[in-house]
C-alpha cells in the first residue's frame, strides 16, 4: 500500500474531500490501474471491471 498527494487517475486530491484528510486508492485486479471513488466507483474506468481492492491512500498535504 503506497500514499500519495492525488489520485493518478483524475488529480483529485484530499483537499477537495468532504468529510476528511485522505480517502482510498482502489487497483484494478484485471489491468491494474489505480482510481478513487470518484473517478472510477465500483467499475474500473480503463477496462471496466468490477474486481478492484484497495491499494493506497491520498493524503491532504
Amino acid at each position: 500500500m503506497s500514499d500519495y498527494s492525488s489520485c493518478p487517475n483524475c488529480g483529485r486530491s484530499a483537499k477537495d474531500a468532504v468529510s476528511s484528510s485522505w480517502f482510498p486508492l482502489y487497483k484494478c485486479r484485471d489491468c491494474g490501474k489505480l482510481s478513487c471513488s470518484k473517478c472510477g466507483g465500483k467499475t474500473c474506468p480503463k477496462c471496466g471491471s468490477t474486481k478492484a481492492s484497495e491499494d493506497g491512500k491520498v493524503y491532504a498535504r
